[in-house]
């Protein structure tokens, strides 16, 4: 099912990429301006590497097209995370482990809706709503993993929350682009 979604949703993207008549630059140029100005220090070749696995074969994309390309990466990554969560609800046993995957749990939610305001935003050119809500979301990783560490239980989502990090601070800084 996620590779289905992922497939139909990279070609959405580059229909999107090709026929919008923005500003283009290479994956690489943006990815090298928005490590350099984003105070989260996401990693370049991360930005890279995640945007060239969906667009490998365009040496040239439109900055709008490629941020709404990077918050629907993260709305999917978000969603990933929500299922992991509900699942481990599900089987937790530790009361310290179940209280955290609740904060979890709602800070995912709200990351969701705000990265779907975000989507929206995107495509109906309105930058200032668009920033907004990425920043918004951008908090959820960091509050699952200190839920974690303010009950004392270990977090079995440290890698999902840290890839969740990096995916909204690549999505708010190309927005910030555009």
């Amino acid at each position: 099912m996620m590779k289905r979604q992922a497939t139909a949703f990279a070609l959405a993207a580059l229909l999107l990429l090709l026929l919008s008549p923005v500003a283009h630059a290479s994956v690489e140029s943006i990815c090298k301006t928005i490590t350099k100005k984003d105070p989260t220090g996401i990693v370049y070749l991360f930005c890279v590497k995640t945007l060239k696995s969906i667009i490998p074969e365009i040496d040239a994309v439109n900055v709008r097209g490629l941020a709404f390309i990077a918050t629907k990466l993260s709305s999917i990554q978000a969603t990933h995370v929500t299922e992991k969560i509900e699942e481990l609800l599900k089987s937790s046993q530790d009361k310290a482990e179940k209280e955290s995957l609740s904060t979890c749990n709602k800070q995912y939610s709200n990351l969701i809706d705000n990265l779907d305001s975000a989507l929206s935003a995107i495509k109906e050119s309105r930058k200032d709503d668009a920033v907004k809500n990425l920043s918004s979301s951008a908090e959820a990783p960091r509050d699952c993993e200190k839920a974690f560490k303010d009950t004392g239980a270990m977090s079995p989502l440290a890698v999902e929350d840290g890839v969740q990090r990096f995916l909204s601070a690549i999505a708010l800084g190309i927005t910030r682009l555009i």
